[in-house]
Formats: structure tokens, sequence, C-alpha cells
């Protein structure tokens, strides 16, 4: 009976809200699409994270996590405090579990602030808003900062012991 009132409920919906997107694939049967889990979009996230111009604050949480939730103002705060500056990401570990292994991610709330492609700074469990506004103004000196340049190479060679001089080891011969 269940089964049958189910998919009369997946009818109705289907034909009286046609203008809902479909959540399934033609010709897939409906139940089974609803019971198949999110899609893990950790690449297009780690994209977004590599290709930022401006610091990235990553927040890894969890819903059933109640230190996250009490975290979340916090970090709500910081990206209303530091719009168009740093760019802020909360990323749910049970729906992005391949960007929580990159990170290694053992423990949640877990707090990462990443600029310049490099992990500024790593902040594991619930910490002050003040430790976190601290590391965030270094994260964007840091951004600021232009890239240290390399001396150039000097492609001379050293002369080899080949043209008649003589060692500087300081033997006799």
């Amino acid at each position: 009976m269940r089964k049958v009132i189910r998919y009369s409920l997946l009818v109705f919906l289907s034909v009286c809200l046609p203008a809902w997107p479909q959540p399934y694939a033609p010709g897939e049967n409906p139940a089974m699409a609803m019971a198949r889990p999110p899609e893990d979009s950790s690449k297009v996230i780690a994209d977004r994270i590599v290709t930022s111009k401006i610091p990235v604050l990553v927040d890894f949480w969890a819903p059933w996590c109640s230190p996250c939730r009490m975290l979340g103002p916090t970090i709500e705060e910081l990206k209303k405090e530091y719009a168009g500056k740093i760019s802020v990401m909360k990323i749910n570990v049970d729906i992005h579990r391949g960007l929580a292994a990159y990170f290694k991610i053992s423990a949640i709330p877990a707090v990462f602030i990443i600029a310049n492609r490099t992990v500024v700074e790593y902040f594991p469990g619930v910490q002050s808003k003040e430790t976190y506004k601290q590391a965030v103004e270094k994260a964007l000196k840091s951004a600021a900062a232009p890239p240290v340049k390399q001396p150039p190479k000097n492609n001379v060679k050293p002369p080899s012991n080949e043209e008649g001089q003589s060692s500087s080891s300081g033997e006799a011969e």
C-alpha cells in the first residue's frame, strides 16, 4: 500500500508541477533517483579555491556537528565583514568527501585560510572570532605582497682542471 501511495504522490507531483526540474533522468525510476546520494562536486570547489585571486576561508563542517553549528554565525560575520576581500566556502564533509580527504580532515569543524594556492592558517575546532580575524589579516597581507623574484641563473660554467689550472685542494703532489 505504501508503494502505491508513494508512486501516486510522485505521479501527482510530476503532472501538477511540470515546471519543477526533475531530479532524475528520463526513463529512470524516480524512487531510485531520490535514494541516490547527492553528487560530489569536489573538483569544481577545488578549482574555485585554486583559481581564486583573493584569499579563501574554507570551513569544513557537517549539519549534524554541534560545534560546526556554533561556528556558523562567526563565519557568516567574517564573510560580511570582509566582503570582496576574501572568499568564504563552507564545505559539507558528508557530501564533498574527496575534498575532505585531500585536506586530511579527521575532525570537524576545520577552518583553512588559503592565499596564493598556499595554506596560510589551519584551525581545528572552534576558535574565537579574533583568532580568525588575525589569520584573515595575515592572509590579506601575504596576498598583497608581490611574489619574491628569484635571481637569474648564471649560465657561466666554472673553469675545469683540464685547462692546466692547479687544483685548489692544497695537497702536495
